[in-house]
């Protein structure tokens, strides 16, 4: 059981690094409000835990892609345990 849920979280950590790239640039193109968002929410992370995260439009797009996909992928991936 460890094996096939840690072979899962991997899969996750590194699909969600390379598809949430590609697609931060996409829906920044698309929808420029995701990613004013995206820079409000790094700037506010950053004033609540002091955290020296750069406050970039790549980056910021990035990390809100990659904290949706990821948790999708978990909600999908529970719900597909239980069933």
């Amino acid at each position: 059981m460890p094996a096939k849920t840690g072979g899962s979280h991997a899969l996750a950590g590194f699909s969600t690094l390379v598809v949430g790239s590609l697609l931060s640039k996409y829906l920044w193109a698309v929808v420029p409000s995701l990613g004013e968002a995206s820079l409000l929410a790094v700037g506010l992370l950053r004033r609540v835990t002091g955290a020296s995260l750069p406050v970039t439009e790549q980056f910021a797009g990035s990390l809100v892609v990659m904290v949706g996909l990821s948790f999708l992928w978990g909600v999908f991936f529970h719900l597909g345990r239980r069933a």
